[in-house]
């Protein structure tokens, strides 16, 4: 199937070769992206440098706690809020949000002096958090039965809670928490030569189980705190301590507000800034989306790309080779410490993101300083650049393949013109109807239609020629063959020799034949130039056949002429008389050559909705099947060759004066074993 294109798609196709300009803008503001991506990592190291150095000088000047991390460490997260201690820890509680880890508490034979680890058939855990006043503490138990402290019974076994914890000044406090039942309860510092009280918080016993949850002074347990939850199981204590040692308290790590305030000062846009121990633990943290657009320049404040931005963005600057982000802590402590060791590039759809790390080193012990920048500033400036460029190259695009369509268009209606202008200048037959106006526009459409006019003048005047050929050519002739005919009768006149006859005779055939064809020739133009001066006239068709048949009954003796229709119905028709009375005469002349003597041609009149249908049947030879669609054409003879000259004018003529009248003719054989039939359709109503 061959595919065909218009002028105006063949235009739009190289327009479309335009949309390469966003790809190379793109490619453009990629390669200028990823050069300013590398000059924000350097610029960025050197922040972390010079900022890194201020920590760590401003660190070594303050009391920050040294960390024992033989024994681990327990960590702390960083709780804006002052929570209820109502030892509840479920949905809608102040622990939902806080995400610390959990810790567990082991028990060991107190008897054997602590020393050995065994398997308990009770697991408790517990977790912290703090803020700048207070440790709070969560305590969980798995099912057991309580014991609580009989205040009658002191020396009777029950459940204890015994706290051990140590501050910046090496402070060391001792607490204990007898439950007298399931409630708020006393904390009673056994550190004091004179002991006091205070309410510490809740032990609730709920669901077979226990949940502590107390709270301490900060300032007390800022350097490590410690646990020993005596459990009393068949008449004996469980002892669940955080290590098997009379000092059982451990090092305490918390995120501090007041080194996340540190770290504020050095945030930027998109950057979060994050500081560990030499355990990884998070320590201070702060990150982009926790600074409001009220701590930013408004020279920082951009607007959010649009989501094409976003997509564009995303497909022609995200390198699919970078490893995909994930959030760096979980429970407070850095999730891949192998992280720290390089610079390394992330990719979070739409955005990339660098993580750069620097050391440092606090009273001795390693911190790691971390920044993780993402390019949201980049993406923003990007997205900036991509929408002014895209906004820029669309609208030219879009201006070039208007101008380009109109253009197109403008060709494509001048081309369409001209075709249906010389369609119309010459009609089937090859005669020119008018010569259609030139172009005057001085291109190339302009040439080809001037050059198509001179084509259209130079055709009719050809035509014209070969229209008047025929009567110059008869007119011309007719002088010689007279001259030769008359020559040729008075030889006839004399006494010739056989032979001399025999040669005169065919000179004499010879001239009648040309002499025929010239009348021919003379009756075809004739019939043009009658066409044009033709007078329509509103007739009764059935008594103008009638009349004609009767004509014909005369003329052609020796053959039967019938017609068959209905009176009942009206035959009145438009039509030129004269013409079809020629159109006639040649079809019934044509029947009565090929017809035998005595046999019948029957006409057949009848009406079809707009118009009139006339059969003209005779008894003559079928057609050839190879003749059928020739039969009408000019200059075509089916007939035998024979003495008589035919030059197959005759239904040419019927065919001419058929569709000079909007009509159809055409003929077909009988289903029998000779006979013809002519269908002549001519409508009523005719213009």
């Amino acid at each position: 199937m061959k595919i065909h294109f218009s002028l105006k798609t063949q235009l739009l196709l190289v327009a479309s070769l335009m949309l390469l300009l966003p790809w190379a803008g793109c490619q453009s503001v990629s390669v200028l992206e990823t050069s300013l991506r590398q000059s924000h990592s350097q610029l960025l190291d050197v922040q972390m440098t010079t900022a890194a150095q201020q920590i760590e000088r401003k660190l070594n000047q303050s009391q920050y706690p040294s960390l024992d991390t033989n024994q681990g460490n327990y960590y702390a997260s960083l709780t804006d809020s002052k929570m209820l201690l109502d030892g509840f820890d479920g949905e809608e509680s102040d622990w939902e949000n806080i995400t610390t880890p959990w810790f567990q508490l082991n028990t060991y034979d107190y008897v054997a002096g602590l020393s050995t680890e065994t398997k308990p058939s009770t697991a408790v855990k517990f977790k912290l958090a703090a803020n700048d006043k207070l440790l709070y503490i969560l305590i969980q138990t798995s099912a057991l039965t309580p014991h609580y402290f009989n205040p009658m019974q002191p020396k009777k076994i029950a459940d204890q809670l015994n706290i051990r914890s140590i501050n910046n000044t090496g402070l060391i406090s001792r607490w204990q928490i007898n439950p007298q039942g399931s409630g708020r309860v006393e904390m009673h510092n056994m550190s004091q030569t004179i002991k006091t009280s205070r309410d510490a918080g809740t032990w609730l016993w709920r669901d077979g189980h226990y949940n502590i949850e107390i709270a301490i002074p900060i300032n007390l347990a800022s350097n490590a705190i410690g646990f020993d939850l005596v459990l009393n199981n068949k008449q004996k204590n469980q002892h669940f301590k955080s290590k098997p040692a009379t000092t059982y308290e451990r090092s305490l790590v918390r995120e501090k507000s007041e080194l996340n305030q540190q770290l504020a000062s050095y945030i930027q846009p998109g950057l979060s800034l994050y500081l560990l121990n030499s355990q990884y633990w998070l320590v201070g943290q702060v990150n982009a989306e926790q600074i409001t657009g009220d701590s930013l320049e408004d020279d920082d404040i951009h607007e959010e790309p649009s989501w094409l931005t976003h997509t564009i963005y995303n497909k022609l600057f995200t390198s699919g080779s970078l490893p995909y982000w994930r959030e760096p802590t979980s429970l407070g402590r850095w999730r891949r410490p192998q992280q720290l060791e390089k610079t390394i590039w992330y990719q979070d759809s739409p955005i990339n993101k660098q993580l750069h790390s620097k050391t440092i080193y606090i009273h001795g012990q390693p911190f790691y300083f971390v920044a993780v920048q993402d390019s949201r500033q980049s993406l923003l400036s990007a997205s900036a650049a991509l929408n002014q460029l895209l906004t820029l190259l669309f609208t030219i695009i879009a201006i070039i393949v208007s101008g380009l369509f109109a253009f197109a268009s403008s060709l494509s209606w001048r081309i369409v013109k001209m075709k249906q202008n010389y369609r119309d200048a010459i009609d089937s037959d090859g005669k020119i109807m008018a010569v259609p106006q030139a172009s005057k526009l001085p291109d190339e459409l302009g040439d080809l239609s001037r050059v198509m006019q001179q084509l259209t003048i130079n055709q009719g005047k050809y035509t014209n020629y070969l229209a008047s050929l025929a009567d110059k050519l008869s007119h011309e002739l007719k002088t010689p063959v007279a001259v030769i005919r008359t020559s040729l009768e008075n030889l006839e006149l004399s006494n010739l020799d056989p032979e001399a006859t025999k040669y005169l005779t065919r000179a004499m055939q010879g001239t009648n034949r040309l002499s025929q064809t010239l009348n021919a020739l003379s009756e075809a133009n004739r019939l043009e130039q009658s066409l044009e001066y033709a007078q329509w006239q509103i007739v009764p068709f059935d008594d103008m056949l009638e009349e004609l048949i009767e004509a014909y009954r005369q003329i052609y003796n020796s053959h039967q002429f019938q017609l068959k229709y209905d009176n009942n119905l009206e035959y009145t028709i438009n039509l030129a008389p004269e013409l079809i009375v020629q159109l006639l005469d040649k079809l019934i002349s044509n029947a009565v050559d090929f017809s035998p003597e005595n046999d019948a041609i029957v006409f057949v009149l009848t009406k079809q909705d707009k118009q009139l249908k006339l059969t003209i049947e005779n008894q003559g030879p079928h057609f050839s099947s190879d003749n059928v669609s020739l039969l009408f054409d000019s200059m075509v003879s089916i007939r035998q060759q024979s003495e008589t000259p035919h030059l197959g004018l005759g239904l040419h003529i019927v065919k001419l004066i058929s569709d000079f009248h909007l009509g159809n003719i055409n003929a077909r054989n009988l289903a029998s074993d000779k006979g013809v039939i002519f269908e002549l359709l001519l409508p009523i109503e005719n213009k």
